[in-house]
């Protein structure tokens, strides 16, 4: 099985405020960074920053997975073109639900079983009352 590294990626800091708030329910997660994205930012700069992410974590044998909060802005954009460089995985409106469940099971289950655990997690976590 291998280790797993999270990448939350936002628009604004929603990511450390979610990863903040996992560490709060979980206590601290190694193996995980959130980057903001913030109004004048250059994406450029944050696709080089995820890349070297991914790159260093393949050098150590880890996949990542990203998670960002919104379909076709520049933080999913940046995703996208990591998934389709380095075959990264990707989840798209990301939240504490999808968090929690991949935190609690990255170490006893297969990449593939933590997404979909995560992404039925987090549809799970929506609910009208």
């Amino acid at each position: 099985m291998k280790m797993v590294y999270v990448l939350i990626i936002t628009h604004g800091c929603f990511g450390k405020e979610l990863l903040r708030s996992v560490e709060l329910i979980m206590g601290e997660q190694q193996d995980a960074k959130a980057i903001c994205l913030n109004l004048g930012d250059e994406v450029e700069a944050l696709r080089n920053e995820v890349e070297d992410i991914i790159i260093k974590n393949k050098n150590l044998s880890k996949e990542t997975i990203i998670f960002v909060d919104v379909l076709g802005g520049s933080p999913s954009n940046v995703a996208l073109y990591m998934s389709n460089k380095y075959g990264t995985k990707v989840i798209t409106g990301v939240n504490l639900p999808m968090l929690l469940e991949l935190f609690a099971s990255r170490n006893t289950d297969t990449v593939e079983k933590l997404i979909d655990k995560a992404f039925k997690s987090g549809i799970g976590g929506i609910n009208k009352i």
